[in-house]
C-alpha cells in the first residue's frame, strides 16, 4: 500500500503548486483592488470563496504530509477567514474603502503565509538527518538519487 508521506523529491513540486495557487490569489486581489469601486463590491465574495478553497487545499496537503503544526496553521487560516467574513457584508453594501484596506492586508498576509507555508512543507517532508559515517553515506546516496530523479535518469 503506498504511503501518504511525501518522498524527498516531492516537496519542491508541492511547494511550487501551493506557491502558484497563492500567486493566482494575489493576482486576483490586485485585479479587484485596481478596478473601480463596484468591482470591489462585486468581486469580494468570490475572492473570499477562492481563499477558502485555497486554504482547504493547502491544509489537505499539509495533513497528507503529516505536518506537525497543522493545528496552528488551521488556526491562522481561520483568523483570516473570520476577518474576511466579518467585513464581507459591509464591502458588498458599498464600503469600498474598507474593501480596499482588507484587500491590501490580505495580499500581505498571503505573501507572508506563502513563504512560511513553503518552508513548513519543505521541513515536514524531509527525512530526518542520519548520523555518523553511515549517515553521511545515506545523505550522499539520497542526494545522488534525488538529482537523478530530477534529471529524469534512473540509472
Amino acid at each position: 500500500m503506498p504511503s501518504s508521506r511525501a518522498s524527498p523529491h516531492r516537496p519542491r513540486a508541492i511547494c511550487a503548486a501551493l506557491r502558484h495557487g497563492r500567486k493566482m490569489l494575489c493576482r486576483r486581489i490586485a485585479e479587484i483592488a485596481a478596478g473601480p469601486d463596484d468591482m470591489v463590491a462585486h468581486g469580494f465574495a468570490t475572492l473570499v470563496a477562492a481563499v477558502e478553497a485555497a486554504f482547504r487545499h493547502e491544509e489537505l496537503i499539509m495533513e497528507t504530509l503529516g505536518y506537525a503544526h497543522l493545528h496552528e496553521h488551521r488556526e491562522e487560516n481561520a483568523v483570516v477567514l473570520s476577518a474576511l467574513h466579518r467585513v464581507l457584508p459591509d464591502v458588498e453594501q458599498g464600503d469600498h474603502v474598507l474593501g480596499r484596506q482588507v484587500l491590501a492586508a490580505l495580499d500581505e498576509v498571503l505573501a507572508l503565509h506563502r513563504l512560511s507555508g513553503e518552508l513548513a512543507l519543505t521541513v515536514a517532508a524531509e527525512p530526518p538527518e542520519p548520523r555518523g559515517a553511515r549517515g553521511r553515506a545515506a545523505r550522499a546516496t539520497l542526494h545522488v538519487a534525488t538529482r537523478r530523479a530530477r534529471a529524469g535518469g534512473a540509472g
